[in-house]
């Protein structure tokens, strides 16, 4: 059960899932449809719905805004000017889209039906490219309409393409309900591929070049830091030195003060002393000398 279920699994067979959603990314029922659709929630394929300005779809809203037959419009477009316009877009695209990585096929439908009018399939090498691409695209506006991207579950688009369109004619013109993919000149897609493959390896080289600035700029400001840092440390050092330097300095100074001090202290008071001792020995010295001087002065008395 389990192995027919996974073959039978978006084909006519399937009763549940529907089939061109699964092979196309659209389905002209919308969603009342009474199959599934399961939309992805990561791809290799994104899909920008209704960006092409169709020229028939514009012709047609200009000749109803102008009030004009319907009928005519074929004669009024300019096929000349309605290939350029479509290169212009296509230019526009590829180099907007492969920004975000190498783009493996790029697809604009030809389709007038409602579901599929305008639509844009880009698929990518790598899955992370996108989703950055609907990262950044979804939201954004081109030409004036607001860009609704989504992930896509087409992956091979031999199995969602028109054979019959691409074999020269189909019979159900516009309203196909398979994908009438416009024709590019491979030759414009070599050249926009070289032209985008330059294009990000110089913004790789310069994102590069950028970092390797700013870890070169880090590093010097690094740098920058830890000699402020000794030099703070340094200085810090130098000023207690400095400052136990005087300390000690101040010490042995006011040592030295208090030593003469106190040298000068004991000489002054060696001084008076002995200044003292030369008074007191002078003064025994004249009270010897006036009591002699007296003893020889006093009469002798005889019998």
């Amino acid at each position: 059960m389990a192995q027919r279920l996974a073959r039978i699994h978006g084909t006519e067979e399937d009763k549940v899932n529907c089939p061109f959603y699964f092979k196309i990314g659209a389905c002209r029922h919308g969603e009342r449809c009474s199959r599934i659709h399961h939309r992805p929630a990561f791809s290799q394929t994104i899909l920008i719905k209704h960006i092409y300005r169709h020229p028939v779809r514009e012709a047609e809203l200009r000749a109803l805004a102008n009030g004009q037959d319907g009928n005519m419009i074929d004669y009024q477009i300019d096929e000349k000017k309605a290939l350029e316009d479509f290169l212009e877009f296509y230019e526009n695209m590829y180099e907007e889209l492969g920004k975000f990585g190498r783009i493996d096929c790029l697809c604009v439908c030809d389709n007038l039906g409602d579901h599929m009018l305008g639509h844009v399939y880009c698929k990518f090498m790598d899955e992370e490219n996108a989703a950055d691409a609907l990262n950044v695209m979804n939201g954004r506006y081109y030409d004036g309409k607001k860009m609704e991207v989504e992930f896509s579950p087409v992956t091979d688009f031999r199995e969602a393409r028109c054979r019959d369109f691409d074999e020269g004619g189909c019979a159900r013109g516009g309203f196909c309900n398979f994908m009438h993919i416009k024709p590019v000149p491979l030759c414009l897609i070599r050249s926009l591929e070289e032209d985008v493959e330059y294009e990000r390896r110089k913004v790789e080289e310069d994102m590069r070049r950028r970092s390797s600035r700013d870890r070169s700029r880090d590093r010097d400001r690094e740098e920058r830091r830890k000699r402020k840092r000794h030099s703070r440390h340094g200085s810090s050092r130098d000023s207690r030195k400095g400052k136990s330097e005087r300390k000690r300095s101040r010490r042995s100074r006011s040592y030295s003060s208090s030593r003469s001090r106190s040298r000068s202290r004991s000489d002054s008071r060696s001084r008076s002393v002995s200044r003292s001792r030369s008074l007191s020995r002078s003064s025994r010295d004249r009270d010897r000398s006036s009591s002699s001087a007296s003893r020889s002065s006093s009469p002798r008395h005889t019998d």
